[in-house]
């Protein structure tokens, strides 16, 4: 919570910045102010109330930096990109999350760290949230290791409610299409569900990144 002394240093630091502030395109260098400043975490929202009485929009910026990088990715994938297929899911229940590949394989499992970015206990959905932002950062690491400059991420999950445009926003920043398949009957779920129930962890670090590309290449329909 944002007290109201708080507030009023973030409203003094932003009036103190406001022309640098002014000059900044993109919500990346946004951020990395409030960062210097201090102010990430439960008092950013406080800053982007403030940076919109100076005229500038942060939602608004990152939206038009999301499109202009699916654009591009769109452009660069033309002829077709490699293909990662990964499944996801968390459960509030056990405070865990699992990332399965293709063929229902553990990738990655375990519990939540306490200061996880997403996850938040007694909320179902930001399990899931945290768990398919996992798998998204998993997918760019395999398509850094395959020297792919872009990937296609088929990602199924099990919950309709989670944030797709942060997910996809997330995606494109690590420079992957993604597709996300929601398959929330319990008689068709995704390996991921019952994984989130087993005892022990998984490191992503121990999976074979290099076998989740499918040899094949996806024709890339473009994203909007």
């Amino acid at each position: 919570m944002t007290t109201s002394a708080t507030w009023e240093t973030i409203t003094e630091a932003v009036a103190a910045d406001a022309e640098r502030l002014k000059t900044m395109t993109t919500h990346g260098e946004l951020f990395g102010w409030a960062k210097e400043h201090g102010l990430t975490g439960p008092q950013f929202a406080a800053v982007k109330h403030e940076l919109r009485k100076i005229g500038v929009d942060y939602d608004a910026i990152r939206e038009q930096v999301t499109r202009q990088r699916l654009s591009e990715l769109n452009a660069d994938a033309a002829e077709g990109v490699p293909v990662i297929r990964l499944s996801a899911a968390g459960a509030d229940s056990v405070n865990s999350y699992a990332v399965c590949d293709a063929e229902g394989n553990a990738l990655w499992y375990g519990t939540f760290h306490a200061r996880d970015r997403h996850y938040r206990k007694g909320d179902q959905t930001s399990a899931d949230q945290s768990a398919a932002g996992k798998a998204i950062f998993l997918a760019s690491k395999a398509r850094q290791l395959a020297k792919a400059e872009v990937a296609r991420l088929h990602l199924t999950l099990t919950n309709p409610h989670v944030d797709t445009s942060s997910l996809i926003r997330e995606a494109t920043a690590w420079r992957l299409l993604l597709d996300i398949e929601i398959d929330d009957d319990p008689a068709t779920a995704p390996s991921a569900v019952s994984w989130c129930e087993t005892a022990g962890y998984k490191d992503w670090k121990e999976a074979d990144l290099s076998a989740l590309l499918d040899a094949q290449t996806d024709a890339v329909e473009e994203q909007a």
